[in-house]
């Protein structure tokens, strides 16, 4: 999957010098400060349009009363906190200053001609964003990889129309626009497009009050109702709040919606530009990893194994001393650049907490340092062979595993010691939380996705340590060097060899790096700083908790992380910890095995009414739809659905484990509504990616009826004949895959872990 407009170019679209106001303002008839004083003289002019602008505002506010009413409440008694003037030219038009700066917010004598031309030239450009699918190998045998070939397929019958901008096709499901002026925009974007979902953010409440004297929202607020558009106002916020309440609008009303869109700044000011870059920054992440349905059975299916089997989950209470949670914290990851830490780790690695990511932990043990730690992300079998692959087997005796419930129980059976979380972001967790006390005890942990370094940092972060420092966690390789994508210690990896131009390591983009320079990265490698990023700003800016991350890796940028060489950090002074102190916390205090009635997980599951919510989302599925908004607005209204299955506590489970799948089906679905002018053919093949949507629904309830017993692996002997499921109208059972296993040839020549420290 990838976004058909990188950051850079997104970052071009929404400040294009083409549909900066002040830009076309100096094409157009220009004003200026000496301009306003020869216009207050036109009195009659100026008292013309301050009673046309009260007589606006209290329409406006009884509108908003009527569509609105907590915006009504908010701005019907509202005092601006800045000193702001309306003035008009001899056209008429209310344009406004900013008395304390002595700015002007229209720079023309026609602001009207102003806003038509900026939104003119930005829906003339080919500035709608997309993200595409392309067909996925499918290494286990499911159902969400079965349907989403033949969606994709479908999408890509019809050779895509690059030429495509909003106002030829006349419509967009999604505009996110910055900054509300006084609204004259609005008036011109819905002149000229259909936009089924607007999401109008303006950061400053007095200009938001400004446009209620200024702007018809009377008129708008009116036909949005009429023809079943959705708006959604977001005022006032700051940049991180913006972000939340943007995630909760398309967790309701479908996160698709992300997925084709276009971006539109108004104005722009220091709060527009902060907001503006949160947009560029995690926008995308709206719609990354999701999940899908088979997934999701199969981590719940392993959580329940884990409980069942006694494994230790972290738990809320008691939190981390503050004598442990200062200690230094090794994040190591078996990124290129390791090799120019690991003398450094080697020497100082009683000083730290050792925390191995994946295979690190096999180069670790190569190179001669002890993890404390051993961080799992995967929820796939094979991991439990990597592991197997260590001949000495001391080597992870003591060794505590650091992961989330959704790890397969091959994997746990290998450690005496675990430290499980609830993984937030999955069904499970939420879903039994809300049906017991016992699994509230239960700590969760954000953003543990999509690699292993994330584990790594986010857990030892939900653990209660906040003095991390980050080794080999590259997320890409660095230009101009000859690093492969794995340490030199990692021997199996030397064993597949280098794979940094196929599959998921293919690197197609580039980043900053953290020393300078650029990284090749990809998809998840940038998702993966990304979210490093954004859990380091989550416990700054909500758990208020004071966090220390330094980034010695010599790769990707993370921009909350401070980039250091490890030769620049002095521990020379600094102690030897005592782990033992540190282990006897984490495996007696702060982790624990969780009980749970017996038969408890039989009960669960609600069978039947799954079968009845995938029916009735099914027969909408089928309907069709006339034009491309209504096809837009029936997937809302099947993500609004779902949404409820989700808000509902006996359905959340059923709500959640289809969600993922679904969403990823519309934003194929949504892409093939805009691949081309012709509207017919569009609805066409959007309506056979429909069907395809109600074949994958029809065939999950059989493989729901397995459940709490559905373990990835396991999971093969319900699919008879070889084949993934059974033969659709839209989509013939694939075979499955062969079972994938670790190279078992390779004979590990170092039979017995030796530590060192040089």
């Amino acid at each position: 999957m990838f976004t058909e407009k990188s950051s850079s170019k997104l970052r071009d679209v929404l400040f294009s010098p083409n549909t900066n106001l002040d830009n076309i303002a100096h094409d157009l008839k220009s004003l200026d400060l000496t301009d306003i004083e020869k216009i207050k003289e036109l009195s009659q002019k100026q008292q013309v349009m301050a009673d046309h602008l009260i007589d606006q505002f209290a329409v406006n506010i009884e509108a908003f009363e009527k569509y609105m009413p907590d915006i009504a409440k908010t701005f019907k008694n509202y005092k601006p906190e800045k000193t702001m003037e309306f003035f008009c030219t001899d056209n008429g038009i209310p344009n406004l200053i900013f008395i304390e700066s002595n700015d002007i917010l229209y720079k023309t004598f026609d602001p009207f001609e102003l806003c038509k031309k900026q939104i003119t030239n930005i829906i003339s450009n080919n500035n709608i964003t997309q993200t595409r699918y392309g067909i996925e190998k499918d290494p286990y045998g499911q159902l969400h990889f079965k349907y989403l070939k033949s969606a994709v397929q479908i999408d890509e019958s019809v050779k895509r129309d690059y030429s495509i901008t909003a106002k030829k096709i006349g419509s967009v499901p999604n505009c996110v626009l910055l900054g509300v002026g006084l609204g004259y925009e609005l008036a011109y974007l819905y002149e000229q497009v259909e936009v089924a979902n607007l999401i109008l953010v303006e950061p400053d409440l007095d200009m938001f009050y400004a446009s209620l004297y200024a702007f018809d929202w009377a008129n708008l607020l009116k036909f949005l109702s009429d023809n079943k558009l959705g708006i959604h106002l977001m005022l006032g916020q700051s940049p991180e709040k913006f972000y939340q309440d943007m995630t909760k609008f398309y967790d309701i009303h479908g996160r698709f919606l992300t997925g084709t869109w276009l971006g539109i700044v108004h104005y722009s000011n220091n709060k527009i530009k902060a907001i503006a870059e949160i947009l560029i920054k995690d926008y995308e992440s709206m719609h990354a990893a999701m999940g899908f349905f088979d997934d999701h059975l199969f981590g719940t299916s392993h959580a329940i194994s884990n409980i069942l089997s006694g494994k230790s989950f972290v738990l809320k209470e008691p939190k981390l001393p503050e004598n442990l949670a200062s200690l230094p914290v090794f994040i190591i990851g078996s990124g290129p650049s390791l090799d120019n830490d690991i003398e450094f780790i080697k020497k100082n690695q009683d000083k730290a907490i050792i925390v191995a990511c994946g295979t690190a932990l096999e180069t670790l043990y190569h190179a001669g340092v002890k993890p404390d730690i051993y961080a799992c992300t995967e929820r796939t079998p094979e991991i439990s062979e990597s592991l197997d692959m260590i001949p000495d087997k001391e080597f992870i005796q003591d060794m505590i595993l650091l992961t989330g419930d959704v790890v397969h129980p091959k994997t746990t059976a290998r450690f005496k010691h675990t430290a499980i979380f609830g993984k937030i972001d999955e069904p499970f967790i939420k879903y039994v939380a809300a049906l017991s006390e016992q699994f509230r005890k239960i700590r969760c942990v954000q953003l543990m996705n999509p690699l292993v370094g994330n584990m790594g940092v986010s857990g030892m972060l939900y653990l209660g340590f906040k003095n991390l420092y980050l080794f080999g966690l590259d997320n890409g390789k660095k230009i101009g060097t000859d690093y492969t994508l794995h340490s030199q210690y990692t021997a199996t990896y030397k064993e597949h060899g280098n794979q940094t131009s196929r599959g998921v390591y293919k690197l197609t983009n580039i980043v900053p790096g953290n020393f300078g320079g650029t990284v090749e990265s990809n998809y998840f490698y940038k998702l993966s700083a990304h979210n490093i990023d954004f859990i380091l700003r989550i416990f700054k800016n909500e758990e208020k908790v004071e966090v220390s991350c330094v980034n010695c890796s010599d790769g990707a940028l993370i921009d909350s992380a401070k980039s250091m060489h490890s030769y620049e950090l002095n521990f020379d002074n600094i102690q030897n910890i005592n782990k033992s102190e540190v282990f006897d916390c984490l495996v007696n205090e702060i982790t624990g095995p969780i009980e749970v009635p017996k038969g408890f997980f039989e009960e669960i599951f609600y069978k039947n009414e799954f079968n009845s919510a995938v029916d009735k989302i099914s027969s909408l599925i089928r309907k069709r739809v006339s034009s491309r908004t209504e096809a837009i607005q029936l997937m809302e209204h099947v993500s609004e659905i779902d949404y409820y299955l989700r808000a509902n506590a006996a359905t959340y489970f059923i709500g959640n484990s289809l969600e993922g799948s679904l969403q990823t089906y519309f934003i194929i679905g949504a892409r093939t509504l805009y691949n081309s002018l012709d509207e017919k053919q569009c609805l066409e093949k959007f309506h056979k990616i429909m069907d395809v949507i109600a074949d994958f629904l029809d065939e999950t309830k059989s493989i729901y009826s397995h459940m709490p017993n559905y373990s990835l692996g396991e999971h093969r002997k319900y699919h008879k004949g070889g084949k993934v499921g059974k033969d659709y109208p839209t989509t013939p059972a694939t075979r499955l895959p062969r079972i994938r296993h670790l190279k078992d040839k390779y004979d590990d020549p170092l039979k017995k872990f030796v530590k060192k420290y040089k």
